[in-house]
């Protein structure tokens, strides 16, 4: 017979189904990240309870959590009264397609089934191979609402898995402030009395952690916060700490520099002709845009550009000229009489306005091979 632990809701031993946990690093920082974001966006004592999906594989009874996302709910003042709670939980799957509810039993929130199907489907299309294994919550222990809601979520997945984050861990402790549970399977031939202990309880499950390359990597650079692979800062930290550095430096000499000559003009500094020669001396090496060599390169680069661009719209023009030439030809071509063309030009070569290739020692009227020398 399965014993209760301290938390009423958790068996400290109870018949499972056998699963195997491997839990990645990424479902973890997305559920600290959650309660972090949570935390810092609500007042202390009105923190509201914190649900989402699990994502992985389940092959031959080896479950693997690779991602998550998180979940909304409605609670107990929200809830449609016409939707039967107990009865929702007790259909499971074959529930009306029309509730967007799945109530649970004695508990305050509801899952958002339609929320669910629909993120379900968005993360199948980029990962195909993914299916919700279960959900998480924030918490120390089980509550009767965390129970309530697995019993929702076992209407939609087969055997949930329900991984608990607890945000205040053990000071000291080494180990990851995360337990999973599944719920409590009463044993085959057991007494009723059995079956009422495991009803509505938990079992604790072991897990283990497994990493891929990437993960790893992804993990590591997260953990040194921009250290290089040796623990060292990386070059590109290391380059605008170095810059920073040194703007700060800079600022704070030019500052010193100009509150000097405040007080040298408001007569409230004794001047120092060496430091004033200085001061003079840097400012005289900073570039002077108004020298006379340099308005003569700015307007030789500026007429060169002028020259560049005035060339261009000319070409542009000129070919235009030319492709209207060449349709005036077309429209009207040469007229002929018995002494030879009227107008001049040829239809076969090109002419301009009807006087064209018939200058140059011959016209030639296109196609009918007369020529007048």
């Amino acid at each position: 017979m399965a014993s209760s632990s301290t938390n009423s809701y958790v068996l400290s031993s109870g018949t499972t189904s056998g699963l195997t946990i491997n839990l990645h690093p990424l479902p973890i920082l997305n559920v600290s990240d959650h309660y972090n974001r949570a935390r810092l966006t609500t007042s202390e004592g009105d923190s509201p309870k914190l649900i989402g999906a699990l994502l992985g594989t389940e092959s031959n009874r080896e479950v693997s959590i690779v991602n998550s996302f998180e979940l909304i709910y409605l609670t107990s003042s929200e809830t449609d009264p016409d939707v039967d709670m107990a009865e929702s939980s007790a259909a499971g799957a074959s529930a009306t397609a029309g509730a967007s509810i799945r109530g649970g039993e004695a508990g305050k929130y509801a899952l958002n089934a339609e929320f669910l199907e629909t993120r379900k489907e968005q993360f199948k299309q980029v990962f195909p191979t993914l299916e919700v294994v279960g959900w998480y919550s924030v918490g120390e222990e089980p509550t009767a609402d965390d129970v309530a809601l697995h019993k929702q979520f076992a209407g939609t997945i087969d055997t949930p898995i329900f991984l608990l984050f607890q945000p205040d861990p053990i000071p000291g402790s080494q180990a990851l402030p995360i337990k999973i549970y599944e719920a409590a399977l009463s044993s085959e031939g057991g007494t009723k009395e059995s079956e009422n202990e495991t009803e509505g309880k938990f079992v604790q499950l072991e897990y283990g952690i497994e990493t891929g390359e990437a993960e790893r990597i992804a993990v590591d650079g997260v953990s040194r916060g921009g250290m290089g692979g040796d623990g060292e800062e990386s070059t590109v930290v290391a380059n605008l700490t170095t810059q920073r550095n040194a703007i700060r430096m800079l600022y704070e000499r030019i500052s010193v520099l100009l509150q000097y000559i405040s007080g040298v003009i408001n007569k409230t500094a004794k001047p120092d002709h060496t430091i004033l020669r200085q001061i003079s001396a840097l400012v005289a090496t900073l570039p002077t845009m108004d020298a006379k060599e340099f308005q003569e390169e700015l307007m030789t680069e500026y007429s060169d550009v002028q020259l560049a661009a005035y060339l261009t719209t000319l070409t542009k023009q000129l070919n235009a000229l030319s492709e209207y030439a060449d349709k005036h030809n077309i429209l009207h071509p040469a007229q002929t009489d018995d002494f030879g063309p009227a107008h001049g030009g040829s239809r076969g070569g090109r002419g301009f306005g009807g006087f064209g290739g018939g200058f140059g020692g011959g016209l030639e009227i296109g196609g009918s091979g007369r020529r007048r020398k």
